[in-house]
């Protein structure tokens, strides 16, 4: 009985993928053999970044039904999907945690990928896609940061503006395309909302496509010291694809029990006359923001542009200025003390930062 209860079933998956014309992605996809070890402990890392992609996707969807893009309403209308809404506070809270999360893991990826030398030929632009990543992804939570407007979010918004203000030549022009006038009201939140809702996410997927075609046509970084021939491959559909809806079930139910009991942060109502309000940065964002204050006045686009255009263009230009065979990080010990140095100044400023913004003041 249940040997026909498993071949009616699969009948039915047959049936529907044929009435959706989906018969050939799928024998490619079964055909499609990947390393046993893509999702493992030292692997997983780009999975989770999907699974967390996936999951801001999901819980945008669902506030973004209740979301009123006016700046009299939206306040009101996030905090009615945060307190109101059945399970908001963990939609919300999911979407909160998410990409704080997501920030990380994309660190860990990206230092795992340059310590393994994953960079190197063949595998340049399976590098270089991954890098866009990093400036797409913080422009959503730049976009987002406004749309409940509450303090903290209008004025980091009123402070990021003021940043990129003073960005030579197109610092006035961008502003003014944000704010749509010298305010920041509601044409700034309309805008916000659509370049988070529309545009971003249309990027993103496009960029994600670009990233994993390349992986494709280059297969996954093989193994640093030779151990290929221990390593077997499986099928993507349905063995990795498993695998992956494993681990998106558990991060869903991990988050969904820490939104539950922790609840996504939600200020005051944003008061556009309260200049005495200082915002405190983001984690994520404290060494660039000490940078600002170090390089202030004349010298102000070093800190907003030189330095972290430089560090942009050093991470992208990577395979292209490292060009040798070795990937093991013992035999590339200047690349490697390079990253250090750099990593070193990250965190320095982080901590001067964390300091100056939280330790000093108290709170």
């Amino acid at each position: 009985m249940a040997a026909t209860e498993q071949k009616s079933k699969q009948n039915m998956a047959d049936l529907l993928i044929a009435n959706l014309g989906l018969e050939q992605i799928v024998a490619s996809l079964s055909e499609l053999q990947i390393r046993r070890d893509a999702i493992t402990w030292h692997r997983f890392f780009g999975a989770l970044n999907l699974v967390l992609l996936v999951l801001l996707f999901l819980s945008g969807s669902v506030m973004a039904f209740y979301y009123s893009p006016v700046p009299g309403t939206a306040y009101d209308s996030v905090d009615f999907a945060l307190f109101s809404l059945p399970f908001g506070t963990i939609i919300k809270g999911i979407h909160h945690y998410s990409w704080n999360i997501l920030l990380v893991v994309m660190g860990v990826h990206l230092l795992r990928s340059f310590v393994v030398g994953a960079y190197k030929a063949p595998r340049q632009m399976v590098w270089i896609s991954g890098v866009v990543f990093l400036v797409i992804v913080p422009m959503f939570i730049i976009t987002g940061d406004l749309l409940p407007w509450d303090q903290k979010g209008y004025w980091s918004t009123r402070v990021r503006l003021s940043i990129i203000h003073s960005i030579p030549f197109i610092g006035d022009l961008a502003v003014r395309f944000l704010q749509g006038g010298p305010l920041t009201g509601i044409v700034a939140v309309t805008r916000f909302y659509v370049l988070h809702t529309l545009f971003l996410p249309g990027m993103l997927v496009l960029a994600m496509a670009v990233h994993f075609h390349f992986i494709l046509y280059r297969g996954l970084s093989e193994p640093l010291f030779g151990e290929e021939r221990s390593v077997r491959r499986i099928s993507f559909l349905p063995g990795i694809l498993n695998r992956w809806l494993l681990l998106f079930l558990i991060v869903t139910a991990v988050l969904g029990l820490v939104s539950q009991h922790w609840t996504a942060p939600l200020g005051d109502p944003a008061d556009p006359t309260d200049s005495a309000f200082i915002p405190k940065p983001e984690w994520w964002v404290l060494f660039l923001n000490q940078l600002v204050a170090i390089f202030s006045g004349p010298f102000a686009v070093i800190g907003t542009v030189v330095i972290p255009g430089g560090l942009f263009g050093l991470l992208a230009a990577l395979p292209f200025l490292d060009r040798s065979a070795e990937r093991d990080p013992a035999r590339r010990i200047s690349v490697m003390i390079i990253a250090a140095v750099i990593m070193v100044g990250m965190t320095g400023l982080s901590l001067m930062g964390y300091i100056e913004h939280f330790v000093s003041t108290g709170k």
